[in-house]
């Protein structure tokens, strides 16, 4: 689909949305695309980058949409891309996905009917870094509850692991992301004219990837800490096991000795001998009671 989203004396801004070989053709003709360019910018994974010629600024950035999980790339699982190609009176823009935040860009335009391609430019990738927000705040709030949560039942501890092994992955991502993008915006400085716009991207890029590299680290902490609980929990039950095994080894040993088929056995044909056994009894586990108090294990 071709649209013009913005015209005014300094520049048109055209939008291609899913662009069929026809439509990618006329406008590498019009306005001098090279091929591999549009190439990039129709690959669907394709990562963050810049490159510069005579003619235009060729700009890839990508903003994040959380999908479905349906393959096992990241970059594709929470981001989609955008292919910016600028020049001094165009701006193109090249996507196979809807862009959330396009009708918002066209009516800050509207209010501007003087801006330029390089302002175009800037209000589109502070949308696309914005978009990282909302995530890192989301994830920052479920690591606190998931904090909170660590004193819960072995049940519950095994679907936090699963959770907090998802949001690893988005978290992580999206630090892959930002990193990518700061390095196009490190590139596309030399070429700027606006280094107070500059600035301010740069600024919320940073921003960005340190909350969400904090989140990942909080992450990797949260499961050490949530796996030392579990296996705390697990040396408890062994403990418990075990006190119950020191008591009843003993008594076990002494109602096996004398459930053996003899005729011999000491005290079996005595009357006081199941009373005098039972006091024994009882005396042992006295006695494993109290050394097990004085060792502390109880």
């Amino acid at each position: 689909m071709e649209e013009i989203f913005f015209k005014n004396e300094q520049f048109t801004w055209y939008n291609l949305e899913k662009p069929s070989e026809e439509t990618i053709r006329k406008y590498r003709e019009q306005f001098g695309l090279t091929a591999y360019t549009l190439d990039d910018a129709n690959e669907i994974g394709h990562l963050p980058k810049f490159e510069h010629s005579e003619n235009f600024d060729f700009i890839l950035l990508r903003f994040y949409v959380k999908n479905p999980r349906s393959n096992t790339n990241q970059i594709r699982e929470f981001s989609h891309k955008i292919g910016i190609f600028k020049g001094k009176d165009f701006l193109i823009t090249i996507h196979q996905k809807k862009v959330p935040f396009w009708q918002e860009i066209k009516n800050e335009l509207a209010l501007k009917s003087n801006g330029s391609s390089n302002q175009l430019f800037y209000k589109i990738a502070e949308h696309a870094l914005f978009s990282y927000q909302a995530p890192s705040e989301r994830i920052a709030k479920q690591i606190e509850l998931y904090e909170e949560s660590l004193f819960a039942n072995e049940k519950e501890l095994k679907i936090n692991l699963k959770k907090l092994y998802q949001l690893k992955r988005e978290s992580s991502a999206c630090s892959k992301l930002l990193m990518l993008t700061r390095d196009v915006l490190n590139e596309f400085k030399v070429f700027t004219k606006n280094p107070a716009s500059f600035k301010n991207l740069h600024e919320m890029n940073l921003k960005l990837l340190h909350l969400h590299n904090q989140n990942t680290e909080d992450i990797h902490s949260l499961f050490t800490l949530t796996l030392s609980f579990s296996d705390q929990r697990s040396n408890e039950i062994m403990k418990v096991l075990t006190v119950f095994s020191a008591f009843f080894l003993p008594l076990t040993f002494i109602t096996g000795f004398y459930g053996m088929n003899f005729d011999n056995l000491p005290g079996l044909n005595e009357k006081a001998g199941f009373y005098l056994l039972s006091v024994i009894m009882i005396i042992t586990f006295l006695v494993i009671f109290f050394w097990f108090k004085r060792k502390r294990f109880l």
